[in-house]
């Protein structure tokens, strides 16, 4: 009996002594002054009220208030009017009402405008909770922050401030406004000493000229700079551009799209993919490299391009495209190969340079250069110079061919209609009866020659200046050899026949 007595004398001695140390740690708060003082009750409670120019103390910050309550057994206080906390020389907090437990450390300042100032940033709210042990500052009313080193001002609804690593984390209904732009959030993390934010939501920036809209991402107020993630794009005022990832240089104009990049000119009615892009707003240009494609309506179709790269760029009030190298367009009724394009969209004009091979139908065109004209979005005409050749199979040696310096064809309804030939015009033509066979093959010289087609052959021939004709019997002339002109090529084997042949090296 005596044994279980002594263990419990032990028991009890030991938390009486860990009880002594504990109280040993909290720190008391302190009356530094007032003007009286008297012994009163609060809510039922005994206390001590203070008038008159209090001041309290506890641990490293200094209370002010004109009036209070001090709870001395709970080590706690509620002070009223002209409220403020001082922690050194960083924090400053206002109110009209505290209650400080001393034991927690945690105030509570409630009033009209109870504001927090630090050296960086002041914080309005109704109440703030502040949390003296853990160093955090929180509302959950709604509160504003403005930046005492920028214009940037901040609204939400709730808030959390940690002091030692000068960070704002700021939820729902988060606006950010700066002169340059609005900034809207679910959820921001802002760092005042650096003012960084990061996003963790939807987010929308509105500028005078441009809108960003993202759901992760950062942003330094400062360089006005940024970079975003997840469903990333950026507006102007006739330009999208989206991405896996995009960066943004307000001051620069300047945005850099990496992964999944879409590139949509509104007024041209254009879209550009790839997998890397850059787009300099002020000059009004854009770099879309890696695996580029172009898509644009024409015709009532669809046009695609490929390259290794696009440029889209504004000179001398002339808005222009250029592709290059390695140049690949397909359309379901016209396919084309060349080394560069240049897109001259003021006048429509698509201009094939560098060994340039059109196809349309059973006709393969080439020439030094060739310009494709459009007129409300419908291929129009074709110009060819020089070194101009058309060709089209009539079997596995014979070829219909017409050549000259210069040809301009003239499309309708999406077929090729009218042919023009200026200077040394040459045409083979392999007639056929009716029922296929040949009759006979036609060699013809002459300056100017005007060809009509239907259904995409040659129905007639007319030559404009004196001309050198001849007809010539089906197996006279070899038409490997004899039959083919200076310069003649087939090259059918390049002819992308799908969207996935422009991607095939």
């Amino acid at each position: 009996m005596m044994r279980s007595y002594f263990r419990i004398f032990l028991f009890l001695s030991a938390l009486l002594s860990f009880a002594h140390l504990n109280a040993q740690k909290i720190e008391r708060i302190e009356i530094l002054r007032a003007e009286a003082l008297v012994s009163d009750f609060k809510d039922g409670k005994e206390a001590q009220k203070l008038v008159g120019d209090v001041q309290f103390r506890h641990k490293n910050a200094l209370m002010y208030c004109d009036s209070a309550y001090m709870f001395r057994d709970i080590n706690s206080i509620e002070a009223y009017g002209s409220v403020r906390i001082n922690q050194g020389d960083s924090i400053n907090l206002y109110g009209d009402y505290l209650h400080y437990d001393g034991n927690t450390q945690i105030a509570n300042v409630t009033g009209d405008s109870v504001k927090l100032i630090s050296n960086e940033f002041i914080l309005t709210t109704d109440r703030l909770i502040y949390d003296r042990a853990a160093n955090v500052a929180s509302y959950y009313t709604g509160g504003v922050i403005v930046s005492k080193t920028d214009s940037n001002r901040l609204r939400s609804e709730r808030g959390f401030y940690y002091s030692f690593r000068k960070r704002f984390d700021f939820k729902d209904s988060v606006v950010l406004t700066n002169p340059d732009f609005v900034m809207e959030s679910d959820t921001l993390v802002y760092f005042t000493d650096t003012e960084i934010v990061n996003f963790l939501g939807p987010t929308t920036i509105k500028g005078d000229s441009n809108l960003i809209y993202c759901e992760v991402g950062w942003y330094k107020t400062i360089e006005d700079q940024s970079k975003y993630f997840d469903h990333a794009y950026l507006i102007s005022e006739t330009r999208k551009l989206s991405g896996d990832t995009l960066y943004y240089d307000r001051n620069l104009g300047y945005g850099e799209a990496i992964g999944n990049i879409k590139i949509v000119d509104t007024l041209e009615e254009m879209t550009i993919t790839g997998q890397y892009g850059e787009m300099f707003e002020l000059k009004d240009s854009a770099v879309v490299t890696i695996e580029p494609l172009m898509i644009k309506d024409l015709d009532g179709d669809t046009i695609f391009l490929h390259a290794d790269t696009f440029k889209i760029y504004q000179a001398d009030s002339n808005k222009y495209m250029l592709a290059y190298h390695d140049v690949r367009i397909f359309k379901n009724d016209l396919q084309a190969i060349c080394d560069s394009v240049a897109y001259v969209l003021n006048d429509s004009t698509i201009q094939l340079i560098r060994d340039p091979i059109l196809w349309s139908e059973e006709n393969e065109m080439s020439a030094d250069s060739i310009d494709l004209v459009l007129k409300n979005d419908q291929l129009h005409s074709m110009h060819m110079r020089p070194n101009a050749f058309i060709v089209s199979q009539v079997d596995s040696i014979r070829y219909n061919q017409i050549k000259g310096d210069k040809m301009i064809g003239f499309f309708k309804d999406k077929k090729l209609k009218k042919i023009r030939v200026y200077g040394s015009g040459q045409t083979i033509y392999f007639g056929q009866d009716d029922e296929g066979k040949f009759i006979g093959v036609n060699w013809a010289e002459s300056s100017d020659i005007e060809i009509t087609m239907e259904e995409q052959e040659i129905k007639s021939i007319t030559f404009i200046s004196e001309a050198d004709a001849s007809m010539y019997p089906m197996g006279e002339l070899d038409p490997k050899t004899e039959l083919r002109f200076k310069g003649f090529q087939w090259r059918v084997e390049k002819r992308p026949l799908s969207k996935e042949d422009l991607f095939k090296k």
